[in-house]
């Protein structure tokens, strides 16, 4: 009888195995590599024949294309939905989508691994054209016709593409180096202003003439330089994980994606090893991605982001965050209506959010939540609590999602100066590191808010690590002003929404270390850093680069406003390096303690 148990124990395990060894092709299931024919249906099929179990799908090499699905409301080309122990193997294929299509979307699912293909589109969402003559009556720009389809209607340019028809977005439109295809230098959204939807001629199959003067700036646009022209800013994302846990991708390049190139949300354990967002340069494009490389949203357990190179995207290369919902009335002792509460679900653990200090108090239970009827404004949520809505629950107030907030850890990518806006930006309450990592942006490398004011990003950090980096020539497209939209004070910018107002104000961040980094800069700042309790900055060196002229507003190495226990210590500053000083705001000389004699500490008003 032993024997006999022993045998069935051995066949259900070698059973098992089998299954977890499973190897579909979706060739086997109708996919044509280099047939432009569409690939979903075959892709699907692979997933059902699986049982969504326990299988690899397999792409042999080649090119895959994949069309929208009119009946489908957010056409999809590779949707996952309630699978576990899944790979997508794309045996290094390409996988090229058309029109507006979500390339995959990891939804209630477990174990999920996609690696080894590149996205593309062959129409993208984005066009370039290239100066080649600037008047004060008209510009004129080169335009690939095969590239970026166009046609003039009723003296208007209109760009075309599969099944779409668009003019100009007004909101970005960026300035790029022709022969390096960084952004050029300070220059932002709109440096131009928007003439391209305006009159226009044409003058050649690949010119057209935009009649009218551009915006007149300090640092003028050049002839030879690439300007890139959206249709759309946040269409489509791109890879979307929701609601699932322990995701993996690997060796994949986005070309191109719609939005966001990958988008996770209340989801767990999420991996990224050498993916990377890429202009195509083979089409001579200076762009990748409409919006961020990688947007994170109320996820938890662990982000890792390693290996990764980033270039050409709409937006910064990363956004890991929670977000700060807002209390519009207490609508009953356990019961209020808030916005902003699309990521908040029963069972999650809520802190009550001050607005006065963005201090974290009460902790409260969600025991139900429902969709309101809609009315004029934003959407709300009728939020029940299992305890009693505290005072500081009060109409104006926040809540914050402590229940779903991840620890991330960044190293060994590359962020290189040829996408719109920062780097990085991250606001969570768990364990942070940012290590070995090389940065070389136009805006602010790294830039840890809190925010209040326009996106509601939350977040407040307790323990941040940034080691080992580089930073060169960053923010060579940062604030001249101080305005917000200026893409950050300096190399590292710490900006949250709150505001000391005296030398006792508390401090919204705390325990954040910069050590062991190299700052290679062409101007003054290194850090500006708001509201930090417990900043520790040490073993840096800061070399001057005189790569580009000075022009950053903050004239301070560090400007540090409303800081309590910071530390500067065993810095090596070059003798070029500018300035050699740190500015006090809303701070008591006592609040720092600097072993750097270098460096002169000046107290401000």
């Amino acid at each position: 009888m032993k024997r006999i148990f022993t045998l069935i124990i051995s066949f259900v395990a070698l059973a098992i195995s089998a299954q977890a060894q499973q190897r579909i092709s979706v060739t086997d299931l109708g996919a044509k590599p280099d047939s432009r024919e569409d690939t979903s249906a075959a892709f699907a099929r692979a997933v059902e024949a699986c049982g969504g179990r326990d299988a690899i799908i397999e792409f042999p090499q080649g090119r895959y294309d994949f069309w929208p699905d009119s009946l489908q409301s957010v056409p999809t080309a590779m949707h996952l939905r309630d699978v576990r122990n899944i790979t997508i193997e794309g045996n290094g294929s390409e996988f090229v989508f058309h029109g507006k299509m979500r390339i995959a979307f990891v939804e209630r699912s477990q174990n999920v691994m996609l690696r080894n293909f590149s996205t593309d589109w062959d129409r993208p969402y984005i066009s370039q054209g290239e100066f080649v003559s600037i008047t004060d009556e008209y510009v004129d720009l080169r335009i690939d016709p095969e590239q970026y389809p166009f046609r003039i209607e009723n003296d208007r340019i209109r760009f075309l593409g599969e099944g779409w028809s668009y003019g100009v977005h007004d909101s970005y439109m960026n300035i790029h180096e022709k022969a390096t295809g960084e952004i050029a230098y300070r220059t932002r959204d709109s440096h131009t202003g928007n003439i391209f939807n305006k009159s226009a001629e044409l003058l050649s199959s690949d010119v057209v003439r935009f009649y009218g003067k551009i915006k007149p700036r300090e640092v003028p646009v050049k002839v030879g330089q690439i300007i890139t022209l959206y249709h759309g800013t946040y269409i489509m994302n791109g890879i979307e994980i929701g609601d699932s846990k322990d995701v993996e991708l690997e060796d994949i390049t986005l070309y191109h994606a719609l939005s966001t190139g990958i988008y996770g949300h209340r989801s767990e354990n999420i991996t990224l090893r050498r993916v990377s967002t890429r202009p195509r340069l083979s089409k001579g494009r200076v762009f990748s991605t409409v919006a961020d490389a990688s947007h994170f949203t109320c996820c938890r357990g662990e982000i890792l982001i390693d290996g990764c190179a980033h270039a050409g995207q709409g937006d910064d290369f990363m956004n890991v965050r929670g977000v700060y919902s807002r209390i519009n009335k207490v609508e009953s002792p356990n019961s209020v209506r808030a916005i902003r509460a699309w990521f908040i679900e029963p069972g999650d653990t809520l802190w009550a959010v001050d607005h006065a200090t963005l201090s974290r108090r009460e902790e409260l239970i969600v025991k139900g939540k429902k969709q309101l009827p809609a009315t004029e404004g934003e959407q709300e949520w009728l939020i029940e609590f299992e305890q009693a809505v505290p005072a500081t629950a009060k109409e104006g107030n926040f809540f914050e999602n402590k229940s779903w907030t991840p620890s991330l850890t960044v190293r060994n990518c590359r962020f290189e100066k040829r996408n719109r806006a920062r780097g990085m930006l991250v606001t969570t309450p768990k364990p942070v590191l940012i290590e070995n990592n090389y940065f070389n942006t136009a805006g602010t490398a790294i830039l840890i808010e809190g925010d209040l004011d326009h996106w509601y990003e939350s977040g407040a950090h307790t323990n941040l690590v940034i080691r080992n980096n580089v930073f060169h020539n960053c923010s060579t497209s940062g604030c001249e002003t101080g305005d917000r939209w200026e893409w950050g004070e300096a190399p590292i910018t710490i900006s949250p929404s709150y505001r000391p107002s005296s030398a006792d104000s508390p401090a919204y961040h705390r325990n954040i270390t910069i050590e062991d980094n190299e700052f290679r800069c062409f101007d003054a700042p290194v850090l500006f850093a708001r509201s930090v309790n417990g900043l520790y900055f040490a073993g840096n060196s800061l070399k001057s680069t005189r790569d580009y002229e000075p022009f950053l507003w903050q004239r301070s190495n560090l400007y540090l406003d409303g800081c309590r226990n910071v530390t500067v210590e065993r810095n090596k500053i070059h003798r070029r390096f500018p300035a050699k000083l740190i500015e006090l705001h809303h701070m008591r000389p006592s609040d720092v303690n600097c072993s750097n004699s270098e460096l002169k500490i000046q107290l401000s008003e």
